[in-house]
């Protein structure tokens, strides 16, 4: 699925996937086009016709028939493959969760039929996700019930909420704005309704806004 931000604002991971789906596309398109017109070519040429005569049920030993021909088609869509799987492993690191010191690290918990957001100084938002612009933020995602999808379309990211598992989303959004939260799995008969926003901010509105948090309250008997 296509990204609705702008193309200048598209993040990276995004642009790379996106790419690499219009690879398989198109040369798998190409190459299975080319294997057939020449199949096709091959079935119209030696096809039985009157007056011709009848080919040997068998090659004699050592007779390799058109050989040729299907060397020059295995180079064809042996390229097309590892050109496009060359191209897959080197964008392999895009699955790995980058950790970079500045990164943003937000707790996220689904439940029926809402969304909260708990940053590292304790504040919980049972609304809003709010980010800094072009910064690395790595969301660990877990369920309070049953299994929910946390999905941000816009980003075109997307992570499986399951009860007693944490796992692990990132993404660096590249445009500020509001954009939509949605839940993609099917959880009960307010799952429609589970919607947040994803409030993007330049670096100082997000410090601002993070210096104003109220503070957690104390775990019960701390001292």
């Amino acid at each position: 699925m296509l990204s609705s931000l702008p193309l200048d604002a598209i993040p990276p991971t995004v642009k790379i996937f996106t790419t690499l789906q219009n690879y398989y596309l198109f040369l798998g398109t190409a190459a299975g086009v080319i294997v057939g017109v020449y199949m096709v070519y091959q079935i119209a040429k030696n096809r039985e016709r009157s007056g011709r005569p009848v080919p040997a049920y068998h090659h004699e030993e050592g007779d390799w028939g058109n050989w040729k021909n299907v060397v020059l088609l295995l180079c064809v869509t042996g390229s097309v493959l590892a050109f496009v799987e060359y191209q897959t492993f080197a964008s392999a690191n895009l699955v790995a969760i980058p950790d970079p010191p500045n990164s943003l690290q937000v707790g996220v918990v689904g439940r029926q039929f809402s969304w909260s957001f708990t940053y590292a100084n304790g504040y919980t938002n049972f609304q809003n996700l709010t980010v800094p612009l072009n910064t690395i933020v790595v969301l660990n995602i877990t369920s309070a019930d049953v299994t929910h999808g946390f999905y941000i379309p816009a980003l075109d990211v997307a992570k499986d909420a399951q009860p007693g598992i944490y796992s692990q989303l990132w993404f660096n959004a590249t445009q500020p704005g509001t954009f939509t939260i949605e839940c993609r799995q099917l959880c009960g008969v307010g799952h429609a309704l589970m919607i947040s926003k994803l409030v993007v901010e330049t670096s100082s509105a997000y410090n601002a806004w993070y210096s104003k948090l109220p503070a957690a309250p104390p775990a019960k008997g701390g001292a």
